[in-house]
């Protein structure tokens, strides 16, 4: 079956290079003692797949948590900024260290502390179970909530990478 991604998602999604994650909730499944045990993994194949296309997936959490760090590290996310409560400060400083521009990153985040972030970058996505402030700001929202949807967006950019007339089998 022959699927077409719509030609604005191939025109946002292709000159991606930087993937920034909202940690909390999206990848611990809103889970707030951090009980990783029952993680789900699906997020981490497209994390990988990215990485292939050098596409850079880094997290940010505003808690600081060893269990978290490990989690990551499983999912193939290396860089993890933890206690961040400057969310525009540190989005300035990986665009600096990463030498990428708004146009070549996307976010994703739920949270209204995300707003000054999805309100920069080219691609700003939020989880189907995002505040809705969130969601309106947003240019895609996920189908699912928290625990797929990186891996539904890293789908989208690799398409978009892969097929750059949109078309994929």
């Amino acid at each position: 079956m022959i699927q077409k991604l719509r030609t604005d998602l191939v025109l946002k999604l292709s000159p991606i290079k930087l993937l920034i994650i909202n940690a909390d909730g999206l990848l611990t499944e809103n889970q707030t003692a951090y009980d990783f045990q029952n993680q789900s993994f699906s997020n981490g194949q497209g994390v990988k797949d990215l990485k292939k296309l050098n596409v850079e997936s880094i997290a940010i959490s505003s808690k600081k948590s060893e269990a978290l760090s490990s989690i990551l590290n499983r999912l193939g996310i290396e860089l993890l900024y933890q206690s961040v409560f400057q969310k525009e400060y540190l989005y300035t400083k990986l665009k600096f260290e990463h030498s990428v521009s708004d146009r070549e990153i996307a976010y994703i985040g739920g949270e209204l502390s995300d707003l000054s972030i999805i309100n920069q970058v080219s691609f700003p996505v939020a989880p189907a179970d995002a505040a809705l402030e969130v969601k309106t700001k947003s240019y895609y929202v996920t189908y699912g909530s928290g625990e797929n949807a990186v891996r539904e967006v890293a789908e989208l950019i690799l398409k978009a990478k892969n097929h750059p007339n949109g078309f994929s089998k």
